[in-house]
């Protein structure tokens, strides 16, 4: 299939569909079989760069020009469109992997704020920026769903709190990072979180007590999402071309 600009975002793939957004204003769902187009959503603001959610029936996503999307994933049409209200396409909610969980879509963006949406119906539950927690674009989900995890620029890692009507911290790790920018999503493979960092430095970080477990040292490039490989190895890449294989 030919594109009419680059395709910058990673596929979502669910049901034998691949779902990717563009940077040509457009988000498609294809065949992964045969590659043909099942559908395609063709009023995106601005380019996509991530890798899109699925979540009761939607698949979710941001653009580069403070576009936010729930579209049908049988049919591609719109199922609620939110706006972060900044006009600046930089603090766009577009590098995050937006999290679905206990009916709400978490999101963190580069003006700091963290959302919960209505997963339904797109309006916003709370919307909260603290000095204190300055998030990002750095996030995932625990195991349990109780908590959504955040990265803050500051080097922390914090579990918010999924149900409650406020940004309430219900969990807090030791680790400690510097100065931290990357956005890639934080993953977990029950046991451990894994933290990538934009210094190439990846932090394993016991899932129920917060403790880092063990740090590795793999590059100075941005560390990619990390694949947990079973309860005992994970694959690791990162920006400037390395990849790594480790058990523990």
């Amino acid at each position: 299939m030919q594109t009419e600009k680059a395709v910058l975002g990673s596929p979502l793939l669910h049901d034998g569909v691949a779902f990717i957004g563009g940077s040509d204003g457009k988000f498609r769902a294809l065949d992964i079989r045969t590659g043909a187009i099942k559908w395609s959503f063709d009023q995106v603001k601005g380019f996509v760069s991530t890798l899109p959610t699925y979540y009761l029936g939607n698949v979710i996503f941001g653009s580069w020009s403070n576009g936010f999307y729930a579209l049908d994933v049988k049919t591609g049409k719109l199922s609620w469109e939110w706006n972060n209200g900044q006009s600046n396409r930089m603090f766009s909610a577009a590098a995050c992997n937006p999290v679905g969980v206990n009916d709400r879509i978490f999101v963190v963006a580069p003006d700091r704020f963290m959302t919960a949406l209505d997963a339904k119906k797109g309006t916003v539950i709370w919307r909260e920026k603290k000095d204190s927690i300055r998030v990002r674009e750095s996030m995932g989900l625990s195991v349990n769903h109780k908590f959504v995890y955040v990265k803050t620029m500051d080097g922390d890692l914090l579990g918010i709190s999924s149900t409650e009507d406020k940004m309430k911290v219900a969990w807090k790790s030791t680790l400690k990072l510097p100065y931290e920018l990357t956005p890639s999503a934080i993953t977990t493979n029950r046991k451990l979180v894994f933290v990538p960092s934009h210094s190439g430095l990846l932090s394993a970080v016991e899932a129920k007590t917060g403790v880092v477990v063990w740090q590795y040292k793999i590059s100075n490039g941005m560390v990619n999402p990390v694949a947990p490989n079973g309860q005992n190895s994970v694959i690791a890449s990162t920006m400037d071309g390395k990849i790594v294989s480790l058990q523990f």
